[in-house]
């Protein structure tokens, strides 16, 4: 039998692959959501080359057992995070996270639609694979069976990207990165955290889309 790898699986060409495909994040030539576009393609790329097919990306099948998982797991995170983390990160740092930058599609269908359609790409497929998928498969050669530590360096690497939205929002975002990462440890299954991460984003757009994003700091009033 032919190997069809091409690269190295040792756990030094598994940094770089890591630390290449999380840069592009930062390159100049690309913006939103093309970057993520070409994020997603190099991962490809990469896991094929590296592994000879793209089995370490866990794209499963999804069922109706899938379903109720991602059901409840969705109920479960947006509830918890919005009734009680996200009020109480913004009382301990006395400041709510800063989501002004979605001003810009509050009232505006064709730009809610735009950038709803865009998220979808980007944070739900692109985040999740470059987080989750790609960032597991890459730090097990590191870390091996310390998968806890794997999902606290995934979870940094994810909240990195969102300095934009103050410290609030950088530590949701941490958050929200330790709860995918466990999810995607418990189950396996990439399109669940995609389904996941979508749905809850585009409850976020929604909210903006409707100027309602003040929902998100409204319960430090009770605290």
């Amino acid at each position: 039998m032919i190997d069809s790898k091409v690269l190295p699986g040792n756990k030094w060409v598994a940094l770089l692959l890591l630390a290449v495909a999380f840069l592009l994040i930062y390159n100049p030539f690309t913006h939103f959501p093309y970057t993520f576009c070409v994020i997603i393609a190099v991962i490809l790329l990469f896991t094929y080359l590296q592994d000879g097919n793209l089995k370490n990306l866990n794209f499963k099948k999804i069922g109706l057992s899938e379903i109720m998982i991602i059901l409840g797991c969705y109920l479960v995170l947006e509830l918890s995070m919005d009734f009680v983390f996200q009020p109480l990160v913004s009382k301990i740092f006395n400041e709510p996270a800063d989501y002004s930058s979605f001003k810009v599609i509050e009232g505006n269908p064709q730009k809610y639609f735009k950038w709803l359609f865009n998220m979808w790409i980007s944070a739900a497929v692109g985040e999740e694979l470059l987080f989750r998928a790609f960032a597991f498969s890459q730090l097990k050669r590191w870390f091996g069976k310390n998968q806890l530590v794997i999902v606290l360096l995934s979870a940094v690497m994810f909240s990195l990207p969102h300095l934009y939205q103050g410290i609030s929002g950088l530590v949701m975002t941490f958050l929200f990165g330790l709860a995918f990462g466990l999810i995607y440890l418990k189950f396996k299954n990439i399109w669940i955290n995609i389904i996941i991460h979508g749905l809850i984003d585009t409850v976020f757009l929604t909210l903006s889309y409707y100027g309602l994003t003040d929902f998100y700091s409204g319960f430090n009033i009770i605290l």
